[in-house]
């Protein structure tokens, strides 16, 4: 059956689940009770999100988190961080107190002109269209006025209009090339629009327009963001060894293309963080730094650093189209609440915070990678989702955590140690201590009924007293046991593993035996005994046969009987 379908956005979400789960899900009411757990309860806010795209089903949460201690400029800043990759916020976070008391973030705004371009073929003479551009630069300025007209009351608007030929890598191509101030604005909507405006007024008979859209690669709209201090400053057990590991680090990633591609994505972590939190537009910010970065022709890192005369820096410089208002800054509640704890910035220090969060990101990274690794850091913050995903309380996270301040964390060694720690703990019957065994057994009644088996309390213990008796060489158990099969059979004793409920020796009986003795405390006292003869016994003897395990020492002995005592007194509940 073929699942292409006409008007689906003219469906009410209801009906799009609907359809939409019928013919792709196996389980449709559970597929729909995850899509609507994500609905809002505020119907408002929930129609809101609802606008801001299009056939829109439900919402898809991602954590909002906040990293404090940044200063910038010597302005405290709590910067708002919106990302799914753990120990992204926790590195931005140590960074910023790391250097908060080194002299903070240093930043400097280089500059904010955007760019758009108006693409088009012309086929004729190039002095033509150059008069013909220069006789009409001026209404082409004039075509965008009533556009541009409250943007230049913000100290903005088109800042120039240039001709380029393009000629010789694609034939008859040229392009106006424009460049604008945008102010607050990120200014996407404001470009093309002006970029429409000045094709319609330029187009003729001779010159075909193709295009006209803006340019996510913004160069000129660049910012700075630093650190420094003395290298002794550093910290440390060998602040110059660190600081020297940190150079050439940075400088393998300005040279090596696939260290580079890694190490910008790390400041991009920062950055895009900031930027999603922000109500920005993460994919071209995200084109404009790796365009950037591959400026020279070859992509480079986006961060440098120095350690010269004693002195170590580091800084980045990055291309940051922002934007302060309008858009969905202006419509997302969350948006809005970050931009007000930025202290409500202009575009302008919207760039500098975001630039000191994507270096503050990219140091965290190379300190981890020049020094412990970058998993140690990584995993010890992943530590709580596996720990999350397991379903730990918080006395188990509490304890894990604490074991693994020291040791690696991996996804396989945390299972296991949860997995231990949920594992029952075996309260083992030390049956060498005939005093504790005695105490244990003087609750016991004769005719207690047991929690599982056929034997009444004093059967059990004669039961016991037994196979004490085998282990003595009092009490002939001569069954032939091949070596494989007990070496196979000796491992178990070497485990936590306990005694499986109806385990039995194939020589014993089926049903219990009859008591030996005319109450209990004779049992009690012969089992005593044969413990104390246990002891005695293989100070002479090396081996004693069993009738399950085969030949078993002194050391395999001890080990059947504390398993044995447990099962039994399990059996009655005396742990």
């Amino acid at each position: 059956m073929s699942k292409i379908i006409s008007g689906f956005s003219k469906f009410t979400k209801e009906e799009k689940i609907q359809w939409l789960t019928e013919n792709y899900f196996n389980n449709q009411q559970e597929t729909i009770n995850v899509i609507k757990q994500y609905w809002n309860v505020d119907n408002d806010l929930q129609e809101l999100h609802d606008d801001f795209i299009e056939n829109t089903i439900s919402n898809f949460y991602m954590p909002f988190g906040v990293a404090p201690n940044f200063n910038i400029n010597g302005r405290t800043y709590v910067i708002p961080m919106v990302v799914e990759e753990s120990s992204v916020v926790a590195a931005a976070s140590l960074v910023a107190k790391y250097w908060s008391t080194r002299g903070g973030f240093k930043t400097t705004v280089l500059g904010t002109t955007k760019i758009g371009q108006v693409h088009f073929m012309f086929a004729g003479d190039k002095k033509e269209l150059e008069n013909y551009f220069s006789l009409n630069k001026t209404e082409l300025f004039a075509a965008t006025a009533s556009i541009t007209k409250n943007m230049e009351k913000r100290g903005g608007g088109i800042l120039d209009i240039k001709l380029v030929d393009k000629t010789e890598k694609l034939p008859n191509y040229y392009q106006l090339h424009v460049t604008f101030e945008t102010k607050d604005s990120m200014g996407a909507n404001f470009i093309n629009s002006c970029l429409e405006a000045i094709a319609k007024k330029f187009e003729n008979d001779d010159i075909e327009i193709v295009m006209s859209i803006l340019s996510n690669y913004v160069p000129e709209c660049l910012v700075r963001a630093e650190v420094s201090c003395k290298i002794e400053d550093l910290g440390g057990e060998n602040p110059q060894k660190f600081a020297e590991k940190f150079y050439q680090a940075v400088k393998i990633a300005e040279i090596e293309p696939y260290r580079a591609v890694t190490h910008n994505k790390g400041i991009m972590n920062g950055i895009d963080a900031v930027v999603l939190a922000t109500g920005n537009d993460f994919r071209a910010v995200e084109a404009g730094a790796h365009s950037y970065a591959a400026r020279s022709g070859q992509y480079a890192s986006l961060s440098h650093c120095s350690i010269d005369d004693g002195i170590f820096k580091f800084w980045i410089e990055i291309p940051l189209a922002l934007g302060t208002v309008g858009g969905l800054t202006a419509l997302h509640p969350m948006a809005k609440l970050s931009l007000e704890m930025l202290q409500k910035p202009s575009a302008r220090t919207l760039m500098q915070i975001m630039a000191a969060a994507g270096l503050a990101q990219n140091f965290a990274a190379l300190r981890a990678l020049t020094t412990k690794g970058i998993q140690h850091g990584h995993m010890k913050m992943h530590l709580q989702n596996i720990l999350n995903q397991l379903g730990a309380t918080e006395a188990e996270k509490k304890e894990i955590t604490t074991y693994f301040d020291k040791r690696t964390v991996s996804h396989s060694a945390v299972v296991t140690k949860f997995n231990e720690l949920r594992k029952p703990k075996i309260n083992w019957v030390s049956f060498l201590n005939c005093d504790e065994v005695r105490s244990k057994l003087s609750t016991l009644k004769a005719d207690a009924k047991p929690v599982f088996g056929k034997m009444n309390g004093q059967q059990m213990i004669e039961h016991l007293s037994f196979l004490m008796k085998i282990s003595n060489g009092e009490v002939n158990a001569d069954y032939f046991i091949e070596d494989e099969k007990s070496a196979r059979r000796k491992a178990f004793l070497n485990t936590e593993g306990e005694l499986q409920v109806g385990f039995k020796a194939s020589m014993l009986s089926e049903e219990p035996y009859d008591v030996k003795f005319a109450t209990i405390q004779e049992s009690i006292d012969d089992l005593i005994l044969q413990t104390e003869n246990f002891k005695n016994h293989f100070k002479t003897a090396k081996i004693e046969n069993h009738p399950f395990f085969g030949e078993l020492d002194y050391e395999y002995w001890q080990k059947f009987h504390v398993k044995h005592f447990t099962h039994h007194f399990k059996q009655f509940n005396l742990l």
